[in-house]
């Protein structure tokens, strides 16, 4: 059940404004953290996303598409509205991205956003495992990291595969939701036309008599309430759907981006961990008497004391990282699992809310024509 309650932080407001050659839209930021007044454009709400998937990887981010160049209108500025307010309301039930310093740089009331969250550098592996061990504190050291690795690993094959059949639903049910606009809009367009054929073409016959008229009758209270509810209250149950759909699929797209980000991690560990087996093979080459080419011109002394610093050096960064990987790994799993079951419970909740949306359609429509039917020229006629 949806809340009442006014969100953490939403936008409002989309004012357009010529700036230069080209014009932008700006929106108005609302809620608890952030300042009076405060607007931001669509592509610093992208600007904040990356900061947040650069410096917290293997963590999941709530997805915002990339701003399309070229698009316009009011059309495509409602959308955005819908998108970011997404993209918030996510944010703001992630206490550690919410709370963040990217957060707090982002809410900073200054004109030049992207700027400012291009000043926040990436951390070091031991600021990164200080941050992360402060925030995910369920964490299990007897986690078996490389157990988890191959599960996430499946997963993300399963996501790739899903992807593109799961974009190409949206596709259809975006077409579905386009014609059935098109037949709701013919559909109301006809009944209309039944009032002025009436009133233009049978009018005539009766002798402007409009008791023996059906649609042109303004006695005819309950029909003309019917033919209202129809104009207005008739539910595009695509909407919804689509909606649902569009939902499945930014999401796929943020834990795969998420799962690569945890990938990169691997990536980086095991360059550090190639590094220092050249690094321990180099020392013991020195330490045996034998010259390189490298230090071929060079003291050996200093060469073997900068080799043994960079060795302790990487040593703590490989364990560093070594603990961010099963951190992450760890709370990546219990994150998919809360993905698949939100995934599930939010298509049952869509499929029940088409059936609402399409039976109450249905009774809209059968009113209107139990109401022309039950008028007394038809039921005199019949």
């Amino acid at each position: 059940m949806e809340s009442n309650e006014e969100p953490e932080m939403y936008v409002c407001d989309p004012v357009y404004t010529k700036e230069g050659v080209k014009g932008c839209t700006h929106y108005k930021l609302k809620g608890n953290k952030v300042p009076e007044t405060l607007n931001r454009r669509y592509k610093e709400f992208n600007a904040l996303r990356k900061k947040l998937v650069e410096r917290w990887p293997g963590i999941f981010v709530p997805n915002i598409p990339e701003k399309k160049i070229g698009q316009k209108g009011k059309r495509i500025t409602n959308m955005r509205v819908e998108l970011i307010n997404r993209f918030l309301k996510k944010l703001c039930k992630i206490d550690y991205l919410y709370n963040s310093e990217e957060m707090e740089y982002f809410l900073q009331n200054t004109s030049s956003v992207c700027k400012t969250l291009d000043g926040l550098k990436l951390e070091n592996y031991e600021d990164l495992l200080r941050k992360y061990s402060e925030v995910f504190t369920e964490y299990d050291d007897n986690f078996d990291t490389d157990a988890g690795r191959q599960e996430l690993e499946n997963f993300e094959k399963k996501l790739n595969k899903i992807h593109p059949k799961i974009k190409n639903f949206r596709y259809i049910v975006s077409h579905a939701r386009d014609r059935y606009k098109i037949d709701h809009e013919n559909y109301t367009e006809v009944i209309s036309m039944l009032s002025l054929y009436e009133k233009e073409s049978l009018n005539k016959f009766v002798n402007n008599n409009e008791d023996k008229l059906i649609f042109f009758n303004i006695k005819n209270v309950d029909l003309c309430n019917n033919i209202s509810k129809v104009q207005e209250e008739v539910i595009n149950p695509y909407d919804r759907l689509y909606n649902a759909i569009n939902e499945d699929v930014l999401n796929i797209e943020a834990m795969i981006e998420a799962l690569e980000t945890l990938k990169g991690l691997h990536d980086s560990y095991n360059k550090l961990t190639k590094n220092l087996n050249n690094t321990n093979m180099e020392l013991t080459e020195l330490q045996s008497g034998k010259t390189s080419v490298k230090t071929m011109f060079k003291k050996k002394d200093k060469t073997i004391d900068k080799l043994s610093e960079g060795k302790e050096n990487l040593e703590k960064d490989i364990d560093n990282l070594g603990q961010v990987i099963k951190i992450a790994t760890f709370n990546m799993q219990s994150t998919i699992q809360e993905f698949k079951t939100t995934s599930l419970d939010n298509y049952y909740a869509e499929l029940s809310r088409i059936e609402s949306d399409t039976e109450k359609n249905a009774t809209i429509f059968d009113n209107l024509w139990e109401a022309v039917i039950k008028d007394k020229n038809i039921s005199e006629f019949n």
